[in-house]
C-alpha cells in the first residue's frame, strides 16, 4: 500500500495532473469543486478494489495469528486477548459499540447540517470532507504550525514547552511526504536512550497541524516516562496513550477559537471539531464494530476473503451513515475502505481512540 501499489493519476479540473495515493487522497477528498471529489474517490477505490483479494489474504492472515494466540494462551476470545494486557474490561468495548449505535441520529444530524451548509440536497461520502464554509480554506506554512502548536501549549508549562521547541529545532520530526514513505502520521518513543521520532506527512491544512500537535503529545508523553522510569516501567498502554495527544488536540482547538476573530475562520474551525467528532467518536468505532464482526466470524471458524470483508465493512458503513434513511447516500464501491485502514493489523486499537476522545 504504501510503497507498491500502482496507483494511477487524474487530471483535475484545474488542469493539475496529481497521483491519487493515500496522502493525496487525503489531501485532494477536501477540494471544494465536488467533480474533482467525485473523480478522486473514484480511482484511489478502484485501485483498492483491483488488489482486494491480496488484501484480503493479509488481514485475514493477520485475524488467524490473533486466533492462534487467544487460543494458546487460552482466552475467551481475541478481544479479550487485546485487552487484558492493559487491564481493560471488555464491556468496555462492547458499551463503545452499544452506545455509539444508540446515539447515531446525532452523527446523522451533523451529516445533514454538512449537506445543508454545502448547498448539496443528495449528500455523497466523496462529500464528508470539505471545510463547511466555502469561502476560508484553512492552511498553514509549518513554520505558522510550530508556532501555533508552542502558543497552545504554553499552560503546560516551561519545561513542556522546552522540549517542544527541542523537538522542532532538533529534528525529531520527518515532516513532508515522499514516494514510498509510510502514509498517516506516527510516533515511535519506544527507544528508551534517545529522544522519540515523530512521521508526518504534512500538506499544510489545519488537520495537519492538529495531528502534528497530536503526535506531539505522544512524543512528550514518552519523553517524560522514559526520562522518570527505568526501562521496565517506561511504556505506557495506547488506551492512556491516546489521552495525552487528544489534549494537544483540544488545547490548540482553544487557543484557535480564543485568538481568531473572523466570523467565517471560526465556522470553519468549528466545523473542523465537529469533524473531529464525526472522524475520532463515531469512524472508530465504525471500524471497532467492523473489527469485533470479523474477529468473531474467524473464531466460529469462517474463512474470510476480500469479497466478505466487503460485504461486512459496507453493511456497518452503511448503517452508521444513514444510507437507508437517505441521509448519506453510500456507494457500494466505497465498501473496500477496509484495505485502506492500516489500523485493523494493529490489534483492536481504534476504539481506543473513540474512548480517550
Amino acid at each position: 500500500s504504501n510503497a507498491d501499489l500502482p496507483y494511477p493519476e487524474v487530471q483535475l479540473s484545474n488542469n493539475q495532473i496529481v497521483r491519487i495515493d493515500p496522502t493525496n487522497y487525503a489531501l485532494y477528498r477536501e477540494s471544494k469543486n465536488r467533480e474533482d471529489r467525485k473523480k478522486i474517490f473514484e480511482v484511489f477505490f478502484e485501485t483498492l478494489q483491483k488488489f482486494h483479494r491480496t488484501f484480503g489474504t493479509k488481514l485475514y492472515g493477520e485475524l488467524k495469528k490473533n486466533l492462534f494466540y487467544k487460543n494458546v494462551r487460552r482466552y475467551d476470545s481475541s478481544l479479550h486477548a487485546s485487552m487484558d494486557r492493559n487491564n481493560i474490561p471488555v464491556v468496555v468495548f462492547h458499551k463503545l459499540i452499544e452506545n455509539v449505535n444508540k446515539n447515531l441520529d446525532t452523527l446523522h444530524r451533523y451529516l445533514r447540517l454538512r449537506g445543508k451548509m454545502l448547498g448539496i440536497s443528495d449528500l455523497q461520502f466523496y462529500d464528508a470532507y470539505p471545510s463547511l464554509t466555502k469561502e476560508v480554506d484553512l492552511t498553514y506554512t509549518y513554520d505558522q504550525a510550530r508556532d501555533l502548536i508552542q502558543r497552545s501549549l504554553s499552560s503546560l508549562g516551561k519545561e513542556y514547552n522546552t522540549i517542544i521547541k527541542k523537538s522542532f529545532e532538533e529534528n525529531w520530526i520527518d515532516v513532508y511526504p515522499n514516494p514510498g514513505k509510510r502514509t498517516g502520521a506516527y510516533m515511535d518513543g519506544i527507544a528508551y536512550d534517545v529522544h522519540p521520532y515523530i512521521l508526518l506527512n504534512y500538506k499544510g491544512k489545519y488537520n495537519d497541524v492538529s495531528t502534528l500537535t497530536h503526535e506531539l503529545g505522544h512524543a512528550l508523553h514518552s519523553y517524560f516516562s522514559n526520562k522518570n522510569q527505568d526501562y521496565v516501567n517506561s511504556h505506557y498502554p495506547i488506551f492512556l496513550a491516546e489521552v495525552a495527544s487528544t489534549v494537544n488536540e483540544a488545547l490548540l482547538m482553544d487557543h484557535m477559537l480564543n485568538h481568531i476573530e473572523d466570523k467565517n475562520e471560526r465556522l470553519a474551525l468549528l466545523g473542523n471539531l465537529l469533524d473531529g467528532f464525526r472522524g475520532t467518536l463515531f469512524r472508530q468505532t465504525q471500524f471497532a464494530e467492523f473489527e469485533l464482526k470479523i474477529h468473531d466470524l474467524t473464531e466460529k471458524g469462517e474463512a474470510l476473503t476480500g469479497d466478505k470483508f466487503t460485504e461486512i465493512y459496507l453493511e456497518i458503513f452503511k448503517k452508521y451513515y444513514g444510507h437507508s434513511d437517505r441521509v448519506m447516500h453510500i456507494d457500494d464501491q466505497y465498501g473496500v475502505e477496509w484495505a485502506y485502514i492500516p489500523h485493523f493489523y494493529y490489534n483492536f486499537y481504534v476504539y481506543q481512540y473513540s474512548t480517550s476522545f
